[in-house]
């Protein structure tokens, strides 16, 4: 008897899993491996932007930053990624529209860019910036808790202004 409960708590347990959703990688990392690296270029567009807030806090912006961070540069989560960018998106780069239509062909492969211990994060609340390095230098605003801009083109990353995130933060 207790082999087949066993058994059958082994065959459902992948079942709950998969029905559990997939919320951002940070407050559910036992999901996390659920939807990292999912190509979603089957899709036309992003299945979910994010709605600026003002009601969001910097404490919250800074984690969705570095959630945003974990999503487009270590873990390929083309999902998690999107829904932190709003609809308006500006690209300060030449040769790209605005927009996050026109990035989504460029990530909705879900390929990561980088491991954690490669590449940097930073968030400055001060200026409500993000920055990512890893083989070079992104740089975003975030307006109401969203990525809002977008540079890439001799940005440096901040070296004393980083945020902090609280120490229960899985990373």
């Amino acid at each position: 008897m207790h082999f087949l409960s066993a058994l059958m708590a082994a065959t459902l347990a992948p079942i709950g899993i998969l029905a559990a959703p997939a919320g951002n990688a940070v407050s559910v990392p036992q999901f996390h491996h659920l939807y990292a690296r999912e190509n979603l270029c089957h899709l036309a567009s992003p299945p979910e932007l994010c709605t600026p807030d003002d009601s969001i806090t910097v404490e919250e912006t800074a984690l969705r930053a570095y959630q945003f961070y974990r999503a487009f540069v270590v873990d390929g989560d083309p999902r998690t990624m999107f829904s932190l960018i709003d609809n308006v998106y500006q690209q300060h780069h030449p040769g790209y529209a605005s927009g996050p239509q026109a990035i989504w062909p460029l990530f909705c492969n879900g390929r990561p860019l980088g491991t954690e211990p490669s590449t940097r994060w930073c968030f400055d609340a001060s200026t409500n910036m993000s920055y990512a390095q890893y083989s070079t230098v992104d740089r975003w605003r975030w307006v109401g808790g969203c990525v809002h801009e977008h540079w890439d083109q001799g940005e440096r990353i901040p070296t004393d202004k980083c945020y902090e995130l609280p120490t229960n933060v899985t990373r």
